[in-house]
């Protein structure tokens, strides 16, 4: 039989759709009995009848409907389902059967026959990325959201046209928001065949929310957009993720959103993409503006809280206790988080921990009355409290100190520098993971759900005098170290800021594991850059590690993040009163704000800062500020205002001579009279600094000088030795992983190949840098296109308009 034939077959009377209607109407006419059942038995327990109407009141529905349900012709919705099964005092086994026989009717319902449709086929070459966090073990209960769920998403693929689903998942802090959205991503996760990308958005908690651009920089990563090419304006990111989705299937979820304008830069345009967004807050503009699809969570129904103890601690042991278990879940308020903790202290303690669990939480209903509110952050303290309690004074000191951490996660090396001993503390991090206080989510690193991280500051701030202060400044140290070690791998031509220390610094060997090392650790220390700026003394730990991260968020392409971190140090300078930090970090920042081409109000800060160092009688404040001037005014194309001030920092090394400082002055001028036609004057002050950075052996400084005498030589028409410059320059831009400056050299050899009349390799380069650009999502892929011309291989002038070239070198290598 034919595929067209089985689709007949199932429609048919007597066939699977038959079978199905069969099928629920007997599990409605059991469940129905089974109600009737549960009422007499209540009203015999009463002594008395029980009033249809009053009981349809109590269950807010009609009396028509109840009577629907105790006849098995309409099936109670899952709230009302629980409601009915309290007013009748089912609980333990008895509830479980009943909910699970309702579930199985809920299914028959939903059965329908479905086509079986070719996989779609993922166009080559596209990343897929698989962000998705791990799933729940154990994940039990939520069988109504699910099926709901599944009912808002279909059956199939999703569809090719018309808007794309946008499912909100809302409720009260602790109730399992993340958990099902992430249980059930990973149900439907074979439906994207493009990836899925997930963001934690730190709504709540006590970390600041996360901006949406720092959010998209990751989205659009995962989706292979290199750092360097992500825009700067939120808008125009925001619109390049629609670009990238518009054709693909791929599921996005959005954890812990504080609100609709959080979200909506975020969120796919095309018909194939799903959105899940779970906050605490109702979403109600997603909903309106959006057309969201809003599933809000309550706490469990009683017999999944049942299981969840059943799963968690045993179900012998749950039958065997079972009026102590009816009370456990009525104690906890059948709150998830509350459930599993409490599940956790019975599972680590003696045989009797179950009854005396219980016993507890009763004698504490003082501290417990908020259990049935709306706060749940109120309603977890005192489960934490009895959990914490039981650590040993090692463990719990650790935990306590935990709370010092701004961070999302930490590893072994911090918690050992909270504790201010030598090495991780295997044993003490082992404890806590298994009283599911702390949670291991990658090999060697640790994290606190946000609930906890809150109680475990309070317990810090609520512990020995000075205990707290103590740990944070030697975390801060310890981090500030590390950062510094790692800055050092990038640039170690850099002077140094303070002396090293090997033994509290991480191990990394290279400029790439540098890199991957503050990628790992960037909101961390963002973390604790803010925390040092806003605490009185420690103020110098948010500008020396705004320092240390300034190398990788410039090249890296963060340009929100710098910006973000040099107004936090600049904000720490001011509080301390310290003026010349003050100037450094405005400086920094005036930087950052023209790679955001917010060039006004960074030239505002740096005339501030020009004058400020003046005042100071800061020469080398200055002179920086007089090189950060040039980058901006060059940014902006106005190199005949650039050149100037270019010349004056020249002068002002000159007076100092200090090498790095005369190589940054020579390349700065010499980039503004390339720039200007002065080919000649620009070789001149170029092969100066070319010579000081070899002496450095400053690889920065070097592709880029070598970059503008290969445009200096090639505007001579000396072609062969601009290729020469041009080929020595690409070796250190790969060596560096500059891709940006790569193609850019790509692109210039491509130039002089051609005037030399190198068609073939002309070619070859034009289409690389072209790859390059492509792969960076580059505007300047389609000036080099232009100039690759026709597939024919015809010659192509190397007078084209070129790409606009790096004229900010020495921003590569100068924060």
């Amino acid at each position: 039989m034919g595929t067209g034939d089985r689709r007949t077959a199932s429609a048919t009377p007597g066939g699977g759709a038959g079978r199905a209607d069969d099928d629920r109407s007997g599990l409605l006419q059991q469940l129905a009995t089974e109600l009737n059942r549960a009422l007499i038995r209540a009203e015999k327990r009463r002594g008395h009848g029980m009033d249809r109407a009053e009981l349809a009141r109590r269950l807010n529905v009609s009396v028509s409907s109840l009577y629907a349900y105790l006849n098995g012709t309409t099936l109670p919705g899952g709230d009302v389902f629980d409601a009915l099964l309290g007013a009748l005092g089912v609980t333990g086994a008895e509830a479980g059967r009943l909910g699970t026989l309702r579930d199985a009717a809920e299914t028959a319902r939903r059965v329908r026959p479905t086509v079986t449709r070719a996989p779609r086929q993922r166009p080559a070459g596209r990343p897929v990325p698989r962000q998705l966090p791990p799933p729940t073990a154990g994940f039990v209960g939520r069988r109504a959201e699910l099926t709901r769920l599944q009912g808002l998403l279909g059956a199939g693929p999703a569809p090719a046209t018309g808007p794309g689903v946008i499912i909100t998942v809302e409720g009260t802090a602790g109730v399992g928001k993340t958990t099902l959205a992430v249980h059930w991503a990973h149900q439907i996760r074979d439906r994207f065949p493009d990836g899925q990308l997930h963001v934690g958005l730190r709504g709540f908690g006590a970390e600041e929310p996360m901006d949406p651009s720092e959010a998209l920089h990751g989205f659009l990563q995962g989706l292979g957009v290199a750092p360097a090419a992500v825009p700067a304006d939120l808008l125009a990111a925001s619109a390049l993720l629609r670009t990238l989705l518009a054709d693909r299937r791929v599921l996005l979820l959005l954890d812990n959103a504080r609100s609709a304008e959080q979200v909506r830069p975020l969120l796919p345009g095309g018909p194939g993409s799903v959105a899940i967004v779970t906050s605490r807050n109702r979403l109600d503009g997603l909903v309106v503006r959006e057309g969201a699809r809003r599933i809000t969570l309550d706490v469990l129904p009683r017999y999944d809280a049942h299981a969840l103890l059943a799963q968690r601690i045993g179900a012998e042991r749950v039958a065997r206790e079972t009026r102590a278990t009816v009370e456990l879940v009525d104690l906890c308020a059948r709150l998830p988080l509350a459930l599993s903790v409490a599940a956790a202290r019975v599972t680590v303690g003696p045989d009797d921990s179950y009854a005396h669990l219980v016993a507890e939480l009763r004698e504490a209903r003082a501290r417990l009355d908020v259990l049935g509110l709306q706060d749940a952050d109120v309603d977890l303290r005192t489960v934490f409290d009895q959990s914490y309690d039981l650590l040993p004074p090692p463990a719990a000191r650790l935990f306590r100190l935990l709370g010092c951490h701004p961070g999302p996660d930490f590893d072994g090396p911090a918690c050992a520098a909270l504790l201010g001993t030598p090495g991780t503390p295997r044993a003490l991090l082992d404890t806590l993971t298994t009283a599911h206080l702390v949670q291991q989510h990658a090999p060697g690193r640790y994290l606190l759900h946000d609930l906890l991280r809150i109680y475990a500051r309070e317990r810090a701030e609520a512990g020995p005098e000075g205990e707290r202060r103590a740990a944070t400044e030697r975390l801060l140290r310890h981090c500030l170290r590390a950062a510094r070690h790692a800055d050092r791998r990038l640039a170690p031509w850099r002077p140094e800021s303070g002396a090293p220390d090997p033994a509290a610094s991480p191990a990394i060997e290279d400029n790439r594991e540098a890199m991957a090392w503050f990628e790992h650790e960037l909101t961390s220390l963002q973390a604790l850059i803010a925390l040092a700026a806003a605490s009185d003394g420690l103020e110098p730990y948010a500008w020396q590690l705004a320092d240390a991260l300034a190398v990788y968020l410039r090249r890296s392409g963060r340009r929100h993040q710098r910006a973000t971190v040099h107004r936090l140090a600049r904000e720490a300078a001011d509080r301390a009163k310290d003026r010349r930090a003050w100037a450094t970090a405005t400086r920094c920042l005036g930087d950052a704000l023209s790679r955001l081409h917010r060039f006004e109000e960074a030239l505002d800060l740096l005339r501030t800062v020009l004058r400020t160092s003046r005042t100071l009688q800061d020469c080398e404040g200055m002179r920086a500020a007089r090189l950060s001037l040039v980058r901006v005014h060059s940014a902006r194309g106005d190199h005949a205002r650039a050149l100037p001030h270019a010349r004056l920092a020249l002068a002002m090394a000159e007076r100092t001579g200090d090498p790095l400082a005369l190589a940054d002055g020579l390349t700065s001028v010499a980039q503004q009279e390339e720039q200007l036609g002065r080919h000649a004057a620009a070789l001149e002050h170029g092969g100066q600094a070319l010579k000081l950075y070899i002496r450095l052996w400053h690889l920065d400084g070097q592709a880029a000088i070598l970059l503008c005498l290969g445009r200096a030589e090639h505007g001579l028409g000396r072609h062969a030795t601009a290729v020469a410059h041009y080929e020595a320059s690409l070796d250190l831009d790969r060596a560096l992983g500059d891709r940006y400056r790569e193609a850019h050299a790509l692109d210039h050899l491509a130039d002089a190949e051609a005037a030399l009349g190198r068609q073939d390799r002309t070619r070859r380069l034009r289409e690389e840098a072209v790859a390059v650009f492509e792969e960076l999502h580059h505007p300047d892929a389609r000036l080099v296109r232009v100039k690759l011309g026709p597939a024919d291989g015809s010659p192509t002038s190397g007078d084209v308009p070129r790409a606009s070239g790096r004229s900010q070198a020495s921003d590569q290598h100068s924060p």
